[in-house]
């Protein structure tokens, strides 16, 4: 049984956009996937550095959720994403060595109280 009690998340205090470019230029992210177009999260002061996008998405903000978890570990996300569908939170997830949830603002303060039933302990 995945336990999340007195691990750490953390909110990062700016906001943050989804943009959807033909070409990655040259602006700080936080994330880049590349299909057709590269999917980027950056923060939203960093827009103004762009000079076209496909698509935009702002007003989110990213929560870390600073645990370590072995990579071959099944089902630890899904505890976090299922609790917050329950609660009807909308998010975006990042997940790498380290995973992190893109919640909308009007939707912060919800999620971490989801995540604090979890256990989780907010730092910020």
């Amino acid at each position: 049984m995945i336990e999340f009690v007195g691990e750490e998340i953390e909110i990062h205090p700016e906001r943050f956009a989804v943009v959807k470019l033909r070409s990655l230029p040259d602006v700080n992210y936080v994330a880049v996937v590349r299909n057709k177009y590269y999917e980027v999260v950056m923060p939203e002061k960093e827009l103004v550095k762009l000079e076209k996008f496909v698509e935009c998405e702002t007003g989110y903000r990213l929560i870390t959720l600073d645990i370590n978890v072995p990579l071959d570990v099944v089902g630890y996300i899904s505890k976090v994403s299922s609790a917050l569908a329950n609660a009807k939170v909308p998010i975006l997830i990042l997940s790498l060595y380290t995973d992190r949830i893109l919640v909308k603002e009007e939707f912060l303060d919800k999620a971490l109280s989801v995540l604090k039933e979890l256990g989780f302990k907010v730092r910020r």
